[in-house]
């Protein structure tokens, strides 16, 4: 019987070295926490665990540079399944500023990764991604409704050889 991973808590505070303002509300606060929830399975990898976290009806992500614009539950369980197949594991370096509200957390970060494979038809294999990133996060019920993806185009076409 294969044992489950040990998945790490996650807290914004730790991740962030820039303000991070969290409206005083409840729905604010839950926002919070599903996201941390969130990230910390994603990173985990743990397909059953991120869609656990994910508003059952009409969630979406969406990656503009990478012409990424999926919908539906099981289109985000794909996406999710190929993202863990070519970015494994925690795809931010940190982020610089939070702003949690009650229907949506804006993060501002840097994208550190160094895929294995393509994701959004980019072949990304033996070079590293690391550029300025914006993400925007909807809520609704206190799970995540959906995630938009903000970066530079041009630093994905190119990336960095390893």
């Amino acid at each position: 019987m294969a044992t489950k991973p040990i998945i790490e808590p996650v807290h914004i505070e730790d991740l962030c070295n820039g303000p991070i303002f969290v409206g005083d509300t409840a729905a604010a606060r839950a926002n919070k926490a599903a996201l941390e929830r969130h990230f910390a399975l994603e990173w985990a990898c743990d397909i059953e665990g991120t869609m656990s976290t994910m508003h059952p009806d009409g969630p979406w992500q969406r990656i503009p540079a990478l012409g990424v614009d999926v919908n539906g539950f099981e289109a985000v369980r794909d996406y999710y399944l190929k993202r863990f197949g070519s970015w494994p594991g925690r795809a931010l370096a940190g982020f610089s500023r939070v702003t949690v509200a009650d229907t949506c957390i804006y993060t501002e970060g840097m994208l550190d990764i160094r895929p294995t494979g393509a994701f959004g038809g980019v072949d990304m294999a033996g070079r590293t991604l690391r550029t300025p990133v914006v993400i925007v996060v909807d809520f609704r019920d206190g799970l995540v409704l959906g995630e938009t993806v903000y970066m530079d185009a041009s630093a994905i076409r190119g990336g960095t050889p390893d």
